[in-house]
């Protein structure tokens, strides 16, 4: 299909010019400047050189895969071009195609994407979709990779617009590279990234790093063959230059270094190629590499001292691994702070022992990854949800009681119950900043003000009992899910009755805010566009019914927790699994949640245990009773500071997080 870029109409793919506004479809971008330009024409109006329809770009407003519309040029190289597109599937979705132009390298496009498939790591991108396409402006099939969009600028952009960086915001920025690597080295086969450079780091609005471009990384021990050979002076390594097959993670340690060499002095070496660096140490010259401490003598010792090791010609000079580079360059929290340094320290300053015992009490305390701060007791039966208002100030909960609570959670005080249900209230949705949705097994979803407790509409959903509730990001749905369905009520004030027609036992927006969740009785999920009422997709999850869902910040993860006990991690766009979390959990999954961060995902379960995970690599970083009767609920206060989670034992908890 062809969208015309002046009116937005659909056109048929074959057509020239638009059904509606009669303006001409077919167009291509200048890889100069990125203007949109007529098909025909031979130079953009900024008076640059179009390419022969052999080498030609694509052009604002086609769609690739009946999927992908073409919004703009983000970039363009020798071998291809990159494009910002919309996901018409997933409307509010933004992504970057990659597009190849030369076939010499295709083997490197392919496992490029192959490769980027299958890693699932905060501080990389996603390939979601990978395809072949005629376009009708270019004269032979292209490869085409759909990638995740990381919206803002190169590291390398920023080292030209501030100089030089200073040392904290060169480590701030990079921890999450040596995270990505530390995690591409684990793997088994283990990843050589072997193109690392102020070019392939991306820094987002948010100060999140990416490390991209994977078009000549090595998997495991293999030879270095010759289509993959390839260096960036002076970044790669000696050892990169040979076909021996040498390279390996204290290559990728190498090119960090002098990734971080340049942006601490905002100068790139290029007199300083690996190559004549080994010539010159062979031969006994001086390196041509000039010391950090030499060049930016603002730069810590410490951090000046671990990226020249990190340089050595010799690689069996540089760090072990990427983490040794790591620490050398981190220092811990508290340096060479041993007990007995600490002890002696308090002792120096002339404390009491009863000074000194609190003092490690409080330290103690305060190192804990989840502590207890508030026990709320006022519930006559289990409670079943809870929520924190957006300014983290209020904790309400909802129960088998049929009642809701609002808490003040930090003096441990009930301020108001919320009465009308006639019976068990199931869960609850946050509606802005003063009210609150319930649903409850009588079958109707109520509105609430909490501030003042006053009931300001009921529906009847008529879907039986209701097992779940949700609210859409934007505000315009709240939908309910009950033994017979999905009730779902517009911003508008009209009701309506979607798919699927099945037992609902879990709602979760995608943070978009179109794309539903559903998890049904019988281990299905379901997808669904909530404004156009259409299915997305489905498929079988697990074995018994799916109880617990949430999406991951990006929306690019799907949490999942089943009665069968245990735990999925989907990748949204593919539908894959991620990760199984299997025999962890001893019964039913009551709730699972992501941290506001991103960083970790909690689940809880009616075995009476809180689970901590590690997003990064979904490892169990912490176990913690939950309640002491089935733990059934949970909720992340809006800063990530603090959790709530609730039990059949009729209390709601409050613990503070420090991961």
């Amino acid at each position: 299909m062809m969208v015309c870029p002046n009116c937005g109409h659909v056109n048929a793919t074959t057509a020239k010019f638009c059904a509606r506004c009669g303006q001409p479809l077919l167009s291509q971008f200048c890889p100069d400047c990125g203007a949109d330009c007529a098909v025909n024409a031979s130079q953009c109006p900024n008076g640059h050189q179009l390419p022969l329809p052999a080498q030609r770009l694509l052009g604002k407003g086609m769609v690739l895969a009946n999927r992908y519309r073409i919004e703009k040029l983000l970039g363009c190289g020798g071998f291809g071009a990159v494009y910002l597109a919309s996901d018409l599937r997933f409307q509010q979705r933004q992504v970057a195609v990659k597009e190849n132009h030369d076939p010499t390298v295709l083997n490197s496009f392919l496992k490029e994407a192959e490769l980027l498939a299958n890693l699932h790591h905060p501080n990389l991108p996603r390939v979601s979709d990978f395809f072949q396409e005629h376009a009708p402006t270019i004269p032979q099939p292209r490869p085409y990779m759909v990638m995740d969009y990381i919206e803002g600028e190169e590291l390398w952009e920023r080292i030209q617009k501030q100089g030089k960086l200073s040392e904290q915001e060169v480590l701030d920025l990079l921890e999450g590279v040596f995270d990505a690597l530390e995690y591409l080295h684990s793997l088994q086969p283990p990843i050589f990234h072997r193109d690392i450079k102020p070019q392939n780091i991306r820094i987002t609005p948010d100060g999140r790093t990416f490390l991209v471009d994977f078009g000549i990384a090595k998997v495991g021990g293999a030879m270095t063959t010759t289509g993959s050979r390839a260096a960036t002076p002076p970044f790669a390594p000696p050892e990169q230059y040979r076909m021996a097959g040498e390279t390996d993670e204290r290559s990728d340690q190498y090119a960090l270094a002098m990734t971080i060499y340049v942006a601490l002095t905002g100068q790139v070496p290029t007199h300083a190629e690996a190559t004549r660096r080994e010539q010159a140490v062979t031969t006994g010259a001086p390196d041509p590499l000039e010391p950090l401490s030499k060049v930016a003598p603002d730069v810590s010792p410490r951090v000046a001292k671990a990226v020249m090791k990190a340089l050595s010609v010799d690689k069996q000079k540089r760090f072990s691994s990427i983490r040794e580079f790591s620490q050398a360059l981190y220092p811990p929290m508290i340096v060479g702070m041993t007990r007995r340094q600490f002890v002696a320290t308090v002792f120096a300053t002339a404390f009491s022992l009863s000074i000194l015992a609190f003092g490690g009490y409080q330290f103690w305390k305060w190192r804990q990854p989840l502590w207890l701060v508030a026990e709320l007791k006022g519930h006559s039966a289990g409670v079943t949800w809870v929520a924190f208002t957006p300014d983290g100030n209020k904790v309400l909960s909802a129960s088998h009681d049929k009642t809701i609570r609002v808490w003040d959670w930090r003096k441990g005080r009930c301020e108001r119950i919320l009465e009308g249900h006639e019976d068990s209230i199931r869960c609850l949705a946050l509606m802005g900043n003063n009210r609150v949705a319930s649903a409850s097994w009588d079958g109707t979803v109520r509105i609430w003000n909490w501030r003042t407790g006053k009931q300001l509409a009921k529906f009847t959903t008529k879907v039986g009992r209701l097992n779940a509730l949700t609210v859409s990001p934007n505000g315009k749905w709240l939908v309910a899910g009950g033994e017979q369905g999905i009730f779902v009520r517009s911003e508008s004030g009209k009701a309506s009755w979607i798919l699927p027609k099945a037992n609902v036992r879990s709602l979760a927006f995608h943070p978009h805010g179109q794309i539903l969740a559903v998890g049904d009785g019988i281990g299905q999920i379901w997808l669904l566009n909530i404004a156009q009422s259409e299915l997305v997709a489905r498929w079988q999850a697990h074995q018994n019914a799916v109880t617990a869902l949430a999406f991951h910040l990006n929306g690019s993860l799907l949490f999942s927790g089943s009665e069968d006990a245990t735990l999925s991690v989907w990748d949204v766009i593919s539908r894959s699994v991620v990760k199984r979390l299997e025999g962890w959990h001893q019964r039913e999954i009551r709730a699972v949640a992501f941290s506001p961060d991103g960083k970790f995902a909690v689940s809880c379960s009616m075995d009476d245990r809180l689970r901590v995970w590690s997003v990064k690599d979904w490892q169990l970083l912490l176990t913690k009773e939950g309640g002491r009767n089935w733990a059934l609920a949970l909720a992340f206060e809006p800063s990530g500071k603090f959790l709530a989670s609730a039990s059949k034992d009729e209390k709601v908890k409050v613990w503070r997080v420090k991961f």
